[in-house]
């Protein structure tokens, strides 16, 4: 994939600009250097690109939360699919094109050509995706990935709250489920047979 951002920087600003006072403008970056630059960068931030300009936000996945991706691990090794080569993989890099950045999700399913394919560093768009809402996430952020997923052509969506021992299972935008304690879980229909309650989730 190239997408490289050929938009000019902004010139310098007329004395009586107050956007012009300590307020540099920020440096474009294409998306293969922010891949290359970015991607395996082991520190507490993770880092998503956005139209050229490279997002830093804290880390999403505590302690806690991989005890959530450890849980659905044991349940997708059972799957037909992981024998095959597929794979769920925690905060997994994708490429949305309809706006024109990358999102990294908390956990994602990658089918067996995706796997392939992102081991030579090819972004794409994940079927599966489970976000595991932390005290950083804020609700507008939230709602805003939301739909660049499923415009993007991610379909399904499990939304976990860790704090309330709740799931919002997501089909679209507006096919919303609340799960809680014993309800089931499904990633139908990417995963027909990936389904567990919300208490094995929290386990």
């Amino acid at each position: 994939m190239s997408t490289t951002i050929a938009q000019p920087l902004p010139s310098s600003r007329k004395a009586g600009d107050k956007k012009s006072a300590g307020t540099a403008p920020k440096r474009l970056v294409s998306l293969e250097s922010f891949l290359a630059r970015y991607t395996n960068r082991e520190d507490p931030f993770k880092y998503e690109w956005k139209n050229g300009i490279v997002e830093k936000k804290p880390r999403t996945m505590n302690r806690d939360q991989l005890f959530i991706f450890q849980n659905l691990l044991k349940y997708f090794i059972r799957l037909k699919e992981f024998l095959g080569g597929a794979a769920i993989i925690c905060e997994v890099d994708m490429y949305l094109a309809s706006a024109n950045r990358t999102r990294r999700a908390d956990i994602a399913y990658l089918p067996v050509m995706q796997m392939q394919s992102s081991r030579n560093g090819e972004l794409s768009v994940c079927p599966f995706v489970a976000e595991v809402i932390s005290k950083n996430d804020q609700i507008n952020e939230v709602e805003e990935k939301l739909s660049e997923y499923f415009d993007n052509g991610v379909q399904v969506v499990w939304v976990i709250f860790p704090k309330l021992k709740q799931v919002k299972v997501y089909r679209s935008v507006r096919d919303i489920t609340v799960r809680f304690g014993d309800d089931i879980c499904s990633a139908a229909p990417v995963l027909p047979d990936f389904e567990m309650s919300v208490n094995d989730i929290f386990a």
